[in-house]
């Protein structure tokens, strides 16, 4: 390859649905953002790992967000602290090609998504300097009442018309823009690319009990959206290169699917339909709190008694003998810690980290869950507490890793089973869970003359 036939671009786009205000919410009826990369005729390939949604998110009360007002100082409203400001307002992200309009990936259940990401792999000071600084992650939902509480106002201006919020610069969490890898957008590739981002109502964003309440319920908006990415063409013997070999792409994929657990004794099975699983993890919340304002709909809800999870293939444990025996035993070791339960559930927790981060434990990095840090979330097992914002947050969740190195998992055509032995669920709503589950597997997108294929 010659650097010479091989021009660097950065393309900044706006989105092609865009508003006369710029404005996007679910108050103004646009809840939609949409951006169209379009194709190029030399081959022309995306670092997708650049990839950034850049724009504003300012929070109001009342139904008017062209002239915002604060909540108040003593507002007791909240927004989930490890999202961030774009993660948390998203529903679901859909990447498609331009070339027949294919779909390459649709990442659903996306805001409950990111939270198992980012505390799997980031530790406290990560989370409260670089992912801070890039789009508002931090570790106390306390912090993030103070977010919501400033971040509307001009030059320290509040309830002007033009306040312009709080700035974001994120990236998405999505397989297919995580997978080391470029993507030419040319025509002989994907002939362009479409990013779709649906955001959520108001209810499942900020939560509190001033939040919640009609009076003082809190909405948001975005605006100022710019997509950034850089770009590298090619021409020449490099162009003909790219053009000659295989137009294969391999990339990761996230698909998400919810189930509830209503039972002592709960058994979720599915075929998902892919050849390359990697892992599956997976995090739970009372379903009763799911779109309810008072409530966080992006918190990582500990499990309660959670006494064992066994994976089955087909029926039968796989991996051979694979059971997560929790801490819930009559001879449990509990200890008190700032008037909290430490209850070590490490079967559970260590096969959750391998799962999130697809590394076996050993290297495994940073992460928020321990039993050390007053934010870490595993220090009370309660399966109802922790829930309004006025309490220390929480970051559970279980998972099983199939393959670290890239081959996969078969369930093409076999069922995946995991079973939950928790003594506290008993069918009520209060402790019955919806349980939001995320298969990452690997999939390959054939580019052909005719058009795009995904092979799962």
């Amino acid at each position: 390859m010659s650097l010479s036939e091989m021009r660097k671009l950065n393309l900044q786009l706006n989105p092609s649905n865009s508003t006369s205000t710029g404005d996007y919410s679910p108050s103004s009826g646009l809840p939609l953002i949409k951006f169209d990369i379009s194709s190029t005729d030399m081959p022309t390939n995306l670092d997708l790992s650049q990839l950034r949604i850049n724009g504003n998110i300012t929070y109001f009360t009342g139904n008017q967000p062209g002239t915002p007002t604060q909540p108040g100082a003593a507002s007791s409203s909240y927004r989930d602290c490890y999202s961030g400001d774009l993660s948390n307002v998203i529903d679901h992200v859909t990447i498609s090609s331009k070339k027949l309009s294919s779909v390459i990936e649709r990442v659903n259940n996306y805001s409950r998504m990111v939270p198992s990401i980012v505390t799997g792999n980031h530790g406290e000071h990560e989370i409260n300097c670089q992912l801070w600084n890039q789009g508002g992650s931090c570790t106390s939902n306390f912090m993030a009442r103070n977010i919501i509480r400033a971040q509307n106002g001009v030059r320290g201006v509040a309830g002007t018309a033009n306040g312009y919020g709080k700035g974001f610069s994120m990236p998405l969490f999505c397989g297919l823009l995580n997978s080391d890898r470029d993507l030419d957008i040319s025509v002989a590739g994907t002939g362009g690319l479409t990013i779709e981002i649906l955001l959520k109502p108001n209810v499942s964003v900020a939560f509190g009990a001033d939040a919640g309440a009609a009076a003082t319920a809190v909405n948001y908006k975005v605006s100022n959206l710019l997509l950034t990415v850089p770009a590298y063409e090619l021409s020449g013997q490099t162009a003909a290169a790219a053009l000659s070999a295989d137009r294969v792409f391999n990339f990761n994929s996230i698909s998400s699917i919810f189930q509830t657990l209503n039972s002592s004794t709960s058994v979720v099975s599915i075929t998902p339909g892919l050849s390359r699983v990697s892992s599956v993890f997976m995090n739970a919340i009372n379903t009763n709190e799911i779109g309810n304002q008072l409530f966080n709909s992006a918190r990582l809800s500990n499990m309660g008694a959670l006494r064992e999870v066994r994976f089955s293939r087909n029926g039968m444990l796989h991996p051979l003998q694979y059971r997560l025996s929790g801490d819930q035993q009559a001879n449990s070791l509990t200890a008190a810690l700032n008037g909290q339960t430490l209850a070590g559930r490490a079967m559970v927790d260590v096969s959750y980290l391998e799962g999130i981060s697809t590394n076996p434990i050993g290297n495994t990095g940073r992460t928020m869950l321990a039993y050390n840090t007053i934010n870490s979330g595993i220090k009370n097992r309660g399966q109802t507490v922790n829930s309004s914002g006025d309490d220390v947050g929480t970051v559970s969740g279980t998972a099983i890793l199939f393959d670290a190195y890239g081959s996969g998992e078969n369930f093409q055509q076999t069922t995946f089973s995991v079973d939950f032995n928790n003594q506290t669920i008993d069918g009520t709503q209060p402790t019955t869970m919806g349980l939001y589950m995320y298969f990452l597997s690997q999939n390959t997108l054939v580019m052909s003359p005719q058009g795009l294929s995904v092979v799962k």
